[in-house]
């Protein structure tokens, strides 16, 4: 997948592939999440946004997790990168435990959620 370059406008890491993008998500800490919503609308999703660094750029990382049957946030929606086009994968399960217990806060990160170098 390429960087959607209309939307980096800072630069992005050399040597980003979809390997790198999975690593991310799974390595990220969701802990420290700069921002975690609830969708408005059914509320049956839950969104949190982090950051992970590789090759000198900080990489916000999306997590999205489902309201399942017990009306907890614990199935599986799908992470991505923002400007990291076309990709996404299925939300992994250290994920889901990681993002369903967050309580919604924080701001929503803005152009920040495009590679910065740091």
């Amino acid at each position: 997948m390429p960087w959607d370059m209309d939307k980096c406008q800072w630069g992005v890491p050399a040597g980003f592939d979809n390997a790198q993008a999975a690593t991310a998500v799974n390595a990220a800490n969701y802990g420290a999440s700069v921002y975690v919503n609830v969708s408005q609308q059914e509320q049956n999703t839950k969104q949190a946004y982090t950051y992970y660094t590789f090759g000198g750029f900080r990489l916000c990382v999306v997590a999205h997790v489902h309201r399942g049957p017990t009306e907890q946030f614990d199935q599986p929606g799908n992470c991505f990168i923002p400007g990291w086009a076309g990709w996404s994968m299925s939300t992994p399960s250290a994920v889901v435990q990681a993002v369903g217990p967050l309580a919604p806060g924080g701001a929503f990160p803005g152009d920040n959620r495009y590679p910065h170098p740091v």
